[in-house]
Formats: C-alpha cells, sequence, structure tokens
C-alpha cells in the first residue's frame, strides 16, 4: 500500500490536532513531548512517502536522501516536489505545510472563541 505515509500524515495532524484542542479548552500549554513526538512521526512519513514516490518515479538520489528528508523535510521536501515535478509540486509543498499547521490553527479558533 503506497499511500500508508499520506494517511499516516492525515492521522498524525488530526490526533495533534484533538490534543491541542483539548488542551487549549483547558487552558493548558501543549507539552514540549507532544511536540517532539509529533516532528519524529512527521519527518518519518514525509521521508517514507519520499522514498515511495521516488522508487515509483526511478529517480535516483543519494543513499541517506531519506535520512536528510527525515530531519530537514521543511527544506528538502519542496526542493524534491519542484525539481521532480516543477511547479506544480508547490502545490503539494503547500499541503504539507497546512496539514503540519492545521492542529496550530485549530487550537486558535477554540482559543480565540473561548475568550470571546
Amino acid at each position: 500500500m503506497a499511500h500508508w505515509p499520506v494517511v499516516a500524515l492525515g492521522v498524525i495532524a488530526l490526533v495533534r490536532m484533538v490534543f491541542d484542542v483539548i488542551m487549549t479548552y483547558d487552558g493548558a500549554d501543549s507539552s514540549q513531548q507532544a511536540a517532539h513526538l509529533t516532528n519524529a512521526a512527521t519527518g518519518f512519513a514525509i521521508a517514507s512517502w519520499t522514498e515511495i514516490d521516488r522508487r515509483r518515479q526511478a529517480i535516483s538520489l543519494p543513499f541517506a536522501y531519506a535520512g536528510f528528508v527525515f530531519f530537514l523535510w521543511p527544506v528538502v521536501t519542496p526542493y524534491y516536489l519542484i525539481k521532480t515535478r516543477g511547479w506544480k509540486g508547490a502545490g503539494l509543498v503547500a499541503a504539507f505545510i497546512l496539514i503540519y499547521f492545521l492542529s496550530s490553527l485549530a487550537a486558535a479558533s477554540v482559543y480565540r472563541v473561548l475568550t470571546r
């Protein structure tokens, strides 16, 4: 199943969004451990997707490229998508960024509603 990294990224974003909304509703801050876990899981999902996509398109990249994507996905993923798809890849970059920041947007919305 080649789409599991995308599904995993959606689940990660959904769980983090619910967690942030609950924490905001209770008046607490989100924990650093949750942020680190989310960042690691997001990096893993995006690195896995990049590796699957690279193999599907038969693109030759360095051996440790997936490691670079895992640690530096905000920089490496846009480069990869624009390099392999041209400027059409910018839409995918925007989708990844939106999914990543969705929990913060949802928590900010709840905070705004509660402080009125």
